[in-house]
């Protein structure tokens, strides 16, 4: 076990860090095929110009975050489009409405009817396709701001290709699309087999929540870095997707949770649980209601998350789990929900330090979260590995006791009661049968002449050879001390004489190599449509009827 989880950790640990290099690999390459316009701009902010700005240093320059009504207009003026087929600018919006020109000459725009009307603009990225010229143009960006504290950073405009461009921002996400995309794969397919195998097992529904949780989680990191609408259209609703599926995260926690000891039935839990959850779905009912925006409401969702990893930690982690009042499968699952949590931790400081304008987040805050979720990945797997590792213990224990109460202990075959299931069964068999009585001919004077040892070894041996011509063709058990019975359903009946004929068989050439007991056998048998309406009870006795009469002829009814 322990050597299993070794391997399982050390492959885990392999391959994010191949994930990581992957990505600052492939995102140097990318480089090379576009270019980042950050320098040389000048920036109209409200009222106020600014000449020759970097754009990752324009909210140092402007001094604060923007506000709702601001208008920012950016200029880059001598940009060459002849080196470029398709010639794209890329750049991200966030809560804006925006118009792109090129040497005075409108040639696109985005949201600007649903900002003069008041409507919700989210975020994404952008790209807008360039006219062809052979001459050095302007391009001017104006960006209407819908929303305070839309831009924390600025984001540098990318000009290339557009293939180049759409190259340059997959390999600059590839950690995050391959994240996404596993977590979302791994929750559908973990779905589908706890719901195939759903039961009141505490750990099969823990793994149908924490696979929901993935699916939303993997959502929520493609919105997130807008990147949903490179797979799917949206139809400019990426940004409340994003909202909703993080808001849905701290229900599928405590769902999570609710699965172990029954905690859902504890009414501390169930009140936490359900505060919790009507939290986050009441923030997006009263979006849509037009009420207030989606993200003007994360503060609230963010204290609601605030408490429930308080709650996880104080009452599950601190104190059942040191009284040992959860299992190892669960302690496991609540240790993959405590980095989850830690994550979003560690990113919700490195995010508000950015709202406030004392740094940028740095990239490690960006990918905690996705790092969070592959962490709790790997968990569920181990968690999983044990909960099936436990099941087929239980299972093989099982089918021991199963084997002990229904074998005999000596020889190995069906005993008198697996025998009496039998025959029950044989009751409702529309199917011909036939019953065989078999009685071993002298193993009294064996036991009283040579031993107990030596008859045991008359019987143990006498089992194999019935089992080994009888079971494959039929049932076959030891019903008494010297008593064997063997049944043949369906077309079998049809072979009895030919299996009886090589137990004597088998029985003489044991005897040629081992003369220390003389082993033979009385046999009798009856078929079912002999007696018809009887049951399979009669037909034994019948059987046993001509068992008896065959061992007085041949050995003089001798036991």
């Amino acid at each position: 076990m322990v050597k299993t989880v070794f391997n399982l950790a050390i492959s885990f640990i392999a391959f994010i860090v191949l994930l990581i290099i992957g990505h600052f690999f492939l995102q140097a390459d990318s480089k090379y095929n576009v270019e980042e316009l950050n320098e040389g701009w000048d920036v109209y902010y409200n009222d106020s110009k600014f000449e020759d700005v970097q754009i990752s240093q324009l909210r140092n320059i402007i001094g604060n975050g923007t506000f709702k009504g601001d208008t920012i207009v950016l200029i880059k003026r001598d940009v060459d489009l002849s080196k470029y087929v398709d010639a794209t600018l890329f750049f991200e919006s966030n809560y804006s409405a925006w118009m792109l020109f090129v040497d005075s000459r409108m040639v696109q725009s985005n949201q600007v009817e649903a900002y003069k009307a008041g409507k919700f603009i989210g975020c994404e990225n952008n790209f807008a396709i360039l006219p062809k010229l052979y001459m050095p143009v302007t391009i001017k960006l104006s960006l209407l701001i819908a929303e305070d504290n839309a831009y924390g950073y600025f984001e540098p405009p990318v000009l290339g290709g557009y293939l180049d461009v759409l190259q340059y921002t997959i390999l600059n996400h590839v950690f995050i699309f391959i994240s996404s995309a596993f977590l979302i794969i791994f929750g559908v397919i973990f779905f589908a087999i706890g719901v195939g195998f759903r039961s009141d097992i505490p750990e099969i529904n823990m793994q149908i929540y924490s696979s929901l949780l993935f699916i939303v989680l993997g959502i929520w990191f493609l919105t997130q870095f807008k990147l949903l609408d490179l797979f799917i259209e949206t139809y400019g609703h990426q940004t409340e997707i994003e909202y909703i599926s993080l808001y849905m995260v701290v229900p599928f926690m405590y769902m999570t949770m609710g699965c172990m000891r029954n905690y859902l039935e504890r009414k501390i839990f169930l009140a936490f649980a359900i505060s919790g959850t009507i939290v986050p779905i009441l923030l997006i009912v009263l979006h849509f209601m037009g009420k207030v925006h989606i993200n003007k409401l994360l503060f609230i969702y963010q204290l609601d998350a605030m408490v429930l990893i308080v709650f996880m930690f104080v009452m599950i982690l601190l104190k059942d789990a040191r009284q040992h009042l959860v299992s190892r499968a669960q302690f496991l699952q609540l240790t993959g929900q405590a980095l989850l949590a830690a994550s979003f931790i560690f990113n919700l400081f490195f995010y508000y330090l950015e709202v406030m304008g004392v740094s940028k987040q740095i990239m490690l805050s960006k990918k905690a979260v996705p790092l969070g979720a592959m962490c709790m990945v790997f968990v569920t797997l181990l968690n999983y590995y044990i909960f099936i590792s436990d099941t087929f213990s239980r299972h093989r224990e099982y089918q021991s006791l199963k084997h002990l109460a229904y074998a005999d202990e000596l020889t190995g075959l069906p005993n008198r009661a697996k025998y009496d299931n039998f025959m029950e069964n044989l009751n409702q068999l529309e199917d011909d049968y036939c019953i065989i009585s078999i009685d071993l001919n002298g193993l009294k004077a064996v036991n009283d002449n040579q031993g107990h040892l030596m008859g045991d070894k008359y019987l143990i041996q006498f089992g194999k050879v019935l089992n080994h011509i009888f079971g494959r063709e039929g049932f076959v058990a030891r019903i008494g001390g010297d008593e064997f019975v063997a049944i043949l359903t369906g077309e079998k009946i049809k072979i009895v004489d030919r299996l009886i004929k090589n137990l004597n068989t088998a029985l003489k050439q044991l005897n040629s190599a081992d003369s220390s007991i003389p082993r033979s056998t009385a046999v009798g048998y009856a078929f079912s449509y002999e007696l018809p309406g009887e049951d399979s009870n009669s037909i034994y006795l019948l059987a046993d009827e001509r068992m008896y009469k065959n061992k007085q002829l041949t050995h003089g009814g001798r036991r």
